[in-house]
């Protein structure tokens, strides 16, 4: 049987303590500095589509699974899907198959229902 004595399990205990406390007690944790000429870019980037009927649709993508879409004053949440080329997001009702990344890119929204096209569109600069 392997025997410690209560002195040194006391000592051992009050060290463990102690440690435990220092490492609490630092310095405050301050957030990190920004210099003032760096902008901070957002996460998220709107993207703006002109389309062929000269209609604009804007989209997000929050993540590499989800495309949110708002055209005609509708906001709608699409889930990326299996493409062979760009990539294309689903929900119950449309489609929206995006090809290319940057100004130039062009999308297409569709219905689901019938696969109608309801518009063609490119990517634009912002605040175009």
């Amino acid at each position: 049987m392997f025997f410690i004595p209560r002195s040194a399990t006391a000592a051992g205990t009050l060290l463990g303590a102690a440690l435990l406390a220092t490492g609490c007690a630092g310095a405050p944790e301050t957030p990190p500095q920004t210099s003032s000429s760096t902008p901070m870019t957002p996460a998220v980037q709107l993207l703006t589509y002109r389309c062929d009927s000269g209609a604009t649709v804007r989209a997000t993508y929050p993540t590499d699974t989800v495309a949110l879409v708002r055209y005609q004053d509708t906001t709608q949440q699409l889930q990326v899907v299996r493409a062979a080329s760009g990539v294309r997001y689903l929900n119950e009702d449309l489609e929206w198959w995006t090809k290319g990344s940057g100004e130039g890119a062009t999308a297409m929204l569709s219905k689901r229902a019938d696969d109608t096209v309801i518009e063609r569109c490119e990517q634009v600069a912002p605040n175009t």
